[in-house]
């Protein structure tokens, strides 16, 4: 354990040794992975002033540290999906993060001289802002499913709620999709309890919002939304996994205009990634989640046994060939290379591992996303092993290590069509691979804060 990192010590006083540590690295990403290292929690007066944000989605995993039945306040129902920090003592550049709930976390949310903030044990640390929620969020269809559990922020779509790589020796060990399901599905709080989205509500919610940014742009955005769910092994429907998303790929592409179409699979042959490519999709994201390949065997045991690392990375490779350059974008779990009881004992292990990996993959026209680990209570490693957070020097010099990688392949920008307009400057707010480049570039426009704050839930209250 870093000295900094000792538990007696102050938030504001390991930040600011890590300010000072890596004085090259925005200050606003070693914060951010603070926040999602620890989560954060609410005061009451936090709380009560979220309606009308955004609220959290529990779209596909739980993000949070603790189950919903152990929410004494619904927050759940309450929480925003994100939330922006900026401003404060360190002059930050608004950066957006994706709420993880945790009663632990020395990070908690207040409402302090009228304005909501950010504090870290005690000590305000920046100002902070919730997102607003669209107008989309309050439509309903005739059942009472209400258009927000289709899509999540005008751009995430589960189609498949479950994985049938099921139990202890299909599941992936950081994976809490079924467990997730099942806690949003005995809460009885949501109205789509059903595994499977229907196309046609898809559609329907896709058309709502391609209105409504006509309405708030005065012209049509191109906008991006992802697809994603489980791993069909065998049929669901009737269908096979290819038959089966691939229906939802092809309506959602062309069922409006300027839409771009991500999709989130296994690794696919590059016969079935040109034959996605023929009915509209226009990037693929095959998630490996680890680097290692002893680690990919462990974490990941079906993957590695249906497909297998080395046709894994392959057909990764070749997805290349059929989308081009920087729409190949798996996504890697950032921090699990560092799990007990089977990851790499130090730091430096952990960031060669998985810079090999970027290195390699960038070379290629690949561009790997890391989604930070959380570690979600229903998850097998979680729930078997106890975890410490992992070092928050691993994931600064993985972020340092893949921008500098990114430079030096010239690889583009991130698509950031969204129908949210702060969204469309700013980083995702699952992990900081995005913001290094995009503070790093200097990417802001220079009113940035003004469309946070013109986007965003009132952030001065009246006493």
């Amino acid at each position: 354990m870093a000295l900094s990192e000792k538990p007696e010590t102050t938030r504001m006083r390991v930040l600011e040794d890590y300010f000072k540590q890596y004085p090259d690295t925005p200050r606003e990403v070693i914060l951010k992975i603070d926040l999602l290292r620890f989560g954060q929690w609410f005061t009451d007066a936090a709380l009560a002033v979220t309606r009308g944000s955004l609220i959290k989605s529990y779209r596909l995993f739980s993000y949070d540290f603790l189950p919903m039945e152990s929410m004494k306040r619904n927050e759940n129902l309450k929480v925003p999906e994100h939330f922006i920090i900026l401003g404060g003592m360190y002059d930050l550049q608004p950066v957006m993060v994706q709420m993880s709930l945790s009663p632990e976390s020395p990070y908690v949310i207040d409402v302090v001289d009228d304005k909501l903030v950010l504090t870290g044990d005690g000590q305000v640390l920046c100002e902070l802002r919730y997102q607003l929620a669209p107008n989309y969020y309050e439509k309903a269809f005739p059942d009472g499913t209400m258009y927000r559990e289709i899509i999540a922020f005008g751009f995430f779509i589960t189609v498949f709620r479950n994985c049938q790589y099921w139990g202890l020796e299909e599941e992936c060990k950081f994976c809490d999709i079924n467990w997730n399901a099942r806690q949003m599905k005995q809460a009885q709080d949501y109205t789509l309890t059903a595994p499977v989205k229907k196309l046609e509500n898809i559609l329907e919610v896709a058309n709502e919002i391609a209105r409504e940014v006509v309405d708030q742009d005065g012209y049509t955005v191109p906008l991006s939304f992802l697809l994603t769910g489980g791993t069909i092994k065998s049929t669901l429907h009737g269908k096979k996994e290819d038959d089966f998303y691939g229906e939802y790929v092809e309506a959602l592409k062309w069922g409006g205009n300027r839409r771009f179409i991500n999709l989130q699979t296994n690794a696919k042959p590059k016969n079935i990634l040109k034959w996605y490519r023929s009915i509209g999709l226009d990037s693929h994201h095959s998630n490996m989640e680890v680097w290692d390949k002893r680690l990919f065997e462990w974490i990941s045991p079906a993957k590695a046994k249906f497909v297998g690392w080395d046709n894994w990375l392959k057909w990764t490779l070749d997805s290349v060939d059929v989308f081009g350059e920087g729409a190949s974008k798996p996504i890697f779990v950032c921090g699990i290379e560092m799990a007990k009881p089977y990851g790499f004992k130090t730091v430096k292990e952990a960031v060669d591992s998985t810079t090999e990996g970027i290195e390699f993959l960038m070379s290629h026209g690949v561009i790997p996303r890391f989604n930070q680990w959380r570690q979600e209570p229903g998850a097998y490693i979680v729930k078997n092993y106890e975890q410490s957070p992992i070092p928050l020097d691993f994931y600064i010099q993985l972020m340092r290590n893949r921008y500098e990688i990114w430079k030096k392949y010239n690889l583009p920008l991130p698509n950031q069509s969204q129908l949210l307009p702060e969204a469309r400057h700013l980083g995702v707010s699952h992990g900081t691979y995005e913001d290094y480049i995009l503070l790093m570039e200097n990417t802001y426009p220079p009113n940035i804060v003004d469309i946070v704050n013109q986007h965003s839930s009132p952030y001065e209250f009246s006493s």
